[in-house]
């Protein structure tokens, strides 16, 4: 009996730590979404620079970040491509 409560206590255990990382990765996940947003709040527009800058990341990254905000109906991307650009709240 002993045993199966030291192996549940472990098995939390290594639960627990192997899924902080994830539970981290979601909490970082809404802050950077909610700096996007407040800079697209302070400024009334932002561009895929001023992502790259605002969170020191590369082109892709930013656009991936700005596609995910574009998925969650949180921002609309004006024009299609190109170095005019940007993003508004919705």
């Amino acid at each position: 009996m002993i045993y199966i409560v030291v192996g549940i206590i472990i098995g939390y255990g290594i639960f627990v730590f192997l899924n902080k990382e994830k539970f981290s990765k979601s909490i970082n996940l809404n802050e950077r979404d909610n700096k996007i947003l407040d800079l697209i709040e302070s400024q009334g527009r932002v561009s895929n620079n001023d992502v790259e800058k605002l969170l020191n990341v590369s082109d892709s990254t930013a656009t991936r970040y700005l596609q995910s905000l574009e998925d969650k109906k949180e921002i609309q991307q004006h024009f299609k491509s190109g170095q005019y650009v940007y993003y508004t709240k919705k």
